[in-house]
Formats: structure tokens, sequence, C-alpha cells
């Protein structure tokens, strides 16, 4: 059974990993253009604009994305009750966006005021309500095409949507400047929901509930309203730090901690939501069972980190030439940053594996608990450790910041759901701990 897993899991994440890794260059490519054309103060501003538009789709869009995967996987098959959890699903999406749009255009002129200090930028705000829009029915799309299992539809959309996106925005970069950021934005997430619709379910309709069916959805609403604030609250302290740096420091330096963060995080993120693409409807769809679910926790946990230590140890190694390649040669102030908070790859690996067991079990009130606690630690640890000792500081923030979570989320699986892990699981975290706190030790002390 092990294997047939690792074979499967295997499967997807090769399938994802080079949908995520095309998009990545894409991204890669974006940022290396802004970053040459536009400066620290671009990349500074993407940070600011994807960072709002997250946060407030975050808390409008009621979690959708998240209970949505969970509520199609589990009816399987049978394309009845999917075909009506899709038309709410997409119901839902389509009315949380609209609410997210109105919003973030009503707070536009304070949103300018926050980050900038004055309401001049309100127009760059007002262009994100329609990425905003956008990107909550791409998570309703994405959500039935997941939980459907049709990853090789949602591969295609992803690669597609990110080249076309590219294209349209390397012109804006060269010839409109600044101004450009807010539009690329836009231009990807149309591009992208494009794409899906193109590359939907053919076995699913696309139709929308009516008025008065709209209520049989609050089962997945209720759960995903908990996973929404959960996530805001994550997003809320991402955005507080920025805010707080760019007016403590410069938007450079958010440009500089915006690109370590892409490097540690964004990038690893290839394998992570690959991994998770399909282990979340796994787990969803056997919540029933503590024996399934521990050995799918403790299975996935094993081959994350077989897959990641060697990734940590070569990306200590090159870490310069990375910085140089992607970025430029002024970016190397990050390399103590990232050559720390890379081993949150292995406190992430546990933490995340174990935090799937709450969300597929349906405990919204545990998980907005446990993360909004994250996100009030791992706030107070980036501004202190930061006044101590600058972007260093972040990278030591960030180990234990995520140390801190694995403990919390450990505590939920072992003694709330009483799960367990295997043996092997044990010493593959073992392993891949000592290998790699010598490694970052080493690569961060000589």
């Amino acid at each position: 059974m092990k294997k047939s897993l690792t074979t499967k899991v295997l499967k997807v994440i090769g399938l994802f990993s080079g949908a995520e890794a095309f998009g990545i260059i894409c991204s890669i490519v974006k940022m290396k253009l802004v970053a040459m054309w536009l400066s620290a103060t671009g990349v500074g501003l993407f940070g600011i604009f994807n960072t709002t538009v997250e946060t407030v789709s975050i808390i409008t869009g009621l979690g959708l994305r998240q209970s949505g995967v969970r509520e199609v996987a589990k009816h399987g098959k049978t394309l009845g009750p999917v075909r009506k959890t899709a038309a709410l699903l997409r119901s839902w999406c389509l009315l949380s966006g609209g609410l997210g749009g109105l919003l973030i255009s009503f707070l536009a002129p304070w949103l300018s005021l926050w980050f900038f200090g004055n309401m001049d930028c309100w127009w760059e705000f007002m262009i994100l309500a329609g990425a905003l829009l956008l990107n909550s029915i791409i998570g309703g799309e994405q959500a039935i095409l997941q939980g459907t299992e049709r990853f090789r539809r949602l591969a295609r959309a992803s690669v597609s949507g990110s080249a076309v996106g590219l294209v349209i925005s390397i012109p804006m970069f060269r010839w409109i400047g600044d101004a450009s950021v807010p539009l690329s934005i836009l231009a990807y997430s149309l591009s992208i929901m494009t794409f899906l619709i193109i590359n939907r379910n053919r076995n699913i309709p696309y139709t929308l509930a009516r008025r008065h069916d709209l209520g049989s959805g609050s089962g997945f609403v209720k759960l995903g309203g908990y996973i929404a604030v959960a996530s805001f609250a994550t997003n809320l302290a991402q955005m507080v730090f920025m805010s707080w740096l760019n007016r403590e420091a410069s938007t450079a330096e958010v440009g500089y901690f915006q690109a370590g963060n892409a490097l540690v995080f964004r990038y690893t993120s290839l394998i992570f939501g690959a991994v998770g693409l399909e282990f979340y409807p796994r787990m969803s769809a056997n919540s029933h069972s503590p024996r399934r679910m521990s050995l799918f926790v403790s299975h996935e946990i094993s081959l994350l980190l077989k897959i990641f230590t060697p990734m940590l140890v070569a990306f200590v190694i090159f870490r310069r030439w990375i910085v140089e390649i992607l970025y430029t040669a002024d970016f190397e102030v990050i390399l103590p940053f990232i050559t720390i908070a890379i081993f949150t790859i292995i406190l992430r690996s546990v933490s995340t594996c174990m935090a799937f067991s709450i969300i597929a079990k349906g405990d919204g009130k545990t998980y907005l608990l446990t993360e909004s606690l994250d996100a009030a630690i791992g706030l107070s640890l980036n501004i202190w450790l930061y006044g101590l000792y600058g972007l260093t500081g972040i990278g030591i923030a960030q180990v234990a910041w995520y140390g801190i979570y694995a403990l919390m989320v450990s505590g939920v699986y072992f003694c709330r759901y009483r799960l367990r892990l295997s043996r092997g699981a044990v010493a593959a975290m073992i392993t891949a701990s000592v290998i790699s706190a010598v490694v970052v030790y080493s690569g961060f002390t000589l």
C-alpha cells in the first residue's frame, strides 16, 4: 500500500512540478525584468499589492477554495451530488468575489494612505478589485478540478495562464513603469481564469445554483469561514509586517524581504503544492479512519523529507549563484536571511502534513485557533528580531516561528485526534533535522 501511495504521489508531483516549475520560471523571468527595469522598488510593490489582494480575498472568499475541495471529494465519483456541489460552489465564489471587489474599491484611498503615506495610489488599488473578483472565480474552478481529481486539466490551465500572463506583462514593465505592477496582477488573473474555464471538467456543466438553493451550501461555507478567518489572520500579519517594514526602513527593504521569502517559501511550494493537491482530497475522503489518516500523514512526511533534505543542501551550497541569477548582485544582502530561513522547509514538511488532518476532519474552530495564534507569534518574532539583527533576524524569526507552529499542530494531532506517526517517519524527521541543521550552520559560519 505504501508503495502504491508513493507511486501515486510521485506521479502527481511529476505532473504538477512540471506545471509549477513552468509557472515559477515565468515568475522568475517576471521578477528578473522587474528588478532590472523597476529596481527593488518594483519588487516591493509586487509584494505590497499581492499581499493586499490575498489578504482581502481570503476574508471575503470564505475559504471556499479549501472547503470546496473537501466537499467535492466527499462525494467521490457520484455525478449528481458533485454537479450540485459545483453549482453551489461557483455561486458562492461569484458572490464572495463581488463582495471582495467592492470592499477593496471602497478602501482604496485608505490603503494608499496606509502603505504610501498619501492617497495618490488609490487607482492602483481599484485595479486590484478586478483581480480579486477573478481570483475568487479561479478558486472555485480549481477546487472542482482538484476534488474530482482532474489534475492534468488543472496543470494545463496553470501552464497556459502563466505563459499568457507573462507575455502580456513584459511590454507593460518596459514602457509603463511602476504603474504596470497592478495591471500585471490583473492580466495574470484574467489569463488563468480563462484557461481554467476552457479546461473545466466537461462532466460538470457550468451552471449556478438557484437563489433559494444557496442555503444548502452552508456546511462548506461555515467550514470555509473558519479557514478564511484563519488565513486572513496569517496574511494580515504579513501585511502589517510589510507595512511596518516599509515605513521603518524603505520599499527597497520590503523588496529584499520579498525576494528572500520567494526563494525560501514560494519556490519550495512547488513540491508542497503538488503534494497537497492530491493529499488533501485523499485525507478528506478518509477522515473517518484514524488508522488511514496516520498512515497517510506518516508516509507524506517521510516522502517530503526525502525530497527536501538534498534540495536544502544544494540550496545552501549554491545560494549566492541562485540570488545573482534570479535577481541581481544588489540582492546579495539577503544571503544571511535565506541561509538561516531555509531550515524552515524541514519544519514545514512536518507541520503541514499534520495540519491537513485538522481541515480534513472539518474541525474549523481548532484550525482557526492554531492559525490565529501562529500569526500573532510570527508577527511579533519578525518585528522583534528584525529590530535586533535586520534581515538576518527575520531568518531567525522564521525558524523559531515554524518550530513553535510544529509544536502546536503536533499537540492537536497527537492529543486531540489520537493519531500516530510511524517509526519510519520519526526516524526521517530526526535524520533530516540533524543533516539540515549542520548544513545551515556550516553555510552561515563559513
